[in-house]
C-alpha cells in the first residue's frame, strides 16, 4: 500500500493548482489570438484600417485596463486564481460587423451586412483549445 504524507499532498495540491491557472491561462490566450486573427491572416476578423482589432478590450473582474490587438497577453499574465477574465472590442460598429446587421441603424444609414462571429468562431473551439493545453502541461 502506499503511504502519502501530507508534505507529499501540499505538493501535489500546489502543482494541481499550479497546472490549473497554466492551462486557464494559455487557453484564454489561444481564444483571443484566434478571434483577433484577420482575415488575411486565416482569421474572420475583416481589418480594414485596423480600428476594430485595435478596439480589442481585456480586464479582470469586472475592470477593463488594457486596449490593443494583444492586450490580452499582458491581462492574462496578471491573472491569479479566482479571477475572471472579460475582453471585447470597444468601437461601435463591432457588434454590428461581429454579428451582422440588415436595415437601418439609428442614423439613418442603411446595411446589409453579414456578421464575420470571430468570437463566437474562437469560443467554439475553447474546449479542444483547453484539452489540447491541458494535455501538455500533463506531458511536461
Amino acid at each position: 500500500m502506499t503511504k502519502y504524507r501530507a508534505a507529499d499532498m501540499a505538493k501535489w495540491t500546489a502543482k494541481a493548482k499550479r497546472n490549473v491557472a497554466l492551462v486557464v491561462k494559455q487557453s484564454i490566450q489561444d481564444v483571443s489570438e484566434i478571434a483577433q486573427t484577420p482575415k488575411a491572416k486565416g482569421g474572420r476578423l475583416p481589418v480594414d484600417k485596423g480600428f476594430l482589432r485595435n478596439s480589442y478590450s481585456s480586464g479582470l473582474n469586472g475592470s477593463t485596463s488594457l486596449t490593443g490587438p494583444a492586450a490580452y497577453v499582458a491581462t492574462v499574465a496578471g491573472m491569479e486564481m479566482g479571477d475572471t477574465f472579460s475582453a471585447g472590442w470597444t468601437v461601435a460598429y463591432a457588434r454590428r460587423v461581429h454579428s451582422g446587421f440588415v436595415g437601418t441603424d439609428s442614423r439613418g444609414r442603411t446595411f446589409n451586412q453579414q456578421g464575420a462571429f470571430f468570437m463566437e468562431e474562437a469560443l467554439m473551439q475553447w474546449q479542444a483549445i483547453n484539452d489540447r493545453n491541458a494535455a501538455k502541461i500533463a506531458g511536461d
